[in-house]
């Protein structure tokens, strides 16, 4: 007779599972199977939040239909060109609202064009609606919808001619003053994680 205490972790008695005759052996492998992966489920989680840099922009000009037409074109281009900028009105993390004006003397010369810009950061809501109550979202929603961070301000003035080269300028002073310092800590943490990441997924 067998001695109760030498019995094997894995019985291979047979047990009945949803109509099918499995052993007891591949029950218990399965369930540490699948508690392993419910280990893994918050790495691989993390592994996929660990993406490239990635920020939406919107571009709202003030100006004659001429002038904004030309401006959104070189905003948008020199945006796109940084690289992991979306340009989208939809959820944007930044908003960039340039007003262009044309003075001109008192006999209608026009002298030139000037750029004014500023940089906005729309306020996300969700955070706070979502600690109230089921009743209150909707107040809540609406008295903190709209609501925007004032950033930064910049002037740029020049000829006609050189509206692209402005428009140039604001994105570069835009990318240093407010996207690098962003991407710089985002790539940080990714370095700082992937190892930990690889460690931990690694078989």
């Amino acid at each position: 007779m067998t001695n109760e205490s030498t019995r094997p972790y894995f019985s291979e008695r047979e047990v009945r599972c949803c109509g099918f005759r499995i052993r007891r052996s591949q029950v218990m492998r399965t369930k540490i199977c699948m508690a392993f992966l419910l280990c893994l489920l918050p790495v691989l989680c993390l592994a996929q939040d660990l993406q490239p840099f990635s920020a939406r922009v919107s571009v709202s000009v003030s100006a004659n239909e001429k002038m904004k037409g030309l401006i959104e074109s070189y905003i948008s281009s020199e945006l796109q060109s940084l690289g992991g900028i979306v340009v989208t009105d939809v959820s944007p993390r930044w908003v960039l609202s340039i007003v262009a004006l044309e003075p001109e003397t008192k006999d209608g010369l026009k002298m030139g064009i000037t750029l004014s810009t500023v940089v906005l950061e729309p306020f996300d809501n969700r955070y706070v609606v979502s600690l109230v109550s089921p009743k209150s979202k909707e107040v809540v929603s609406s008295f903190t919808s709209g609501l925007y961070r004032y950033s930064d301000h910049l002037i740029h003035a020049g000829a006609s001619r050189h509206l692209k080269t402005m428009c140039e300028t604001i994105v570069a002073n835009f990318d240093s003053n407010h996207i690098k310092p962003i991407k710089a800590s985002w790539q940080s943490y990714i370095d700082t994680m992937q190892p930990r990441m690889n460690q931990a997924i690694r078989p």
